[in-house]
């Protein structure tokens, strides 16, 4: 298969070319809420398992 090396020209490429810039756009901003929301959910793990291993060391001691 032979790809050309000149770029696109022709008037629906030049009328979509906004759209995909948007669609790009929004496509960055889902993959940061997606990387904050991974974050967020680590770290409520991990709290999770402090407030269990808190728990447990408290039946233990009887506190």
């Amino acid at each position: 298969m032979n790809v050309p090396n000149r770029p696109r020209r022709g008037f629906w490429h030049q009328v979509w070319r906004p759209f995909r810039a948007l669609g790009r756009g929004i496509a960055r901003v889902a993959e940061f809420f997606d990387l904050i929301s991974v974050v967020v959910n680590v770290g409520r793990g991990i709290v999770w398992l402090v407030r269990g291993a808190g728990s447990v060391v408290a039946r233990a001691f009887d506190w």
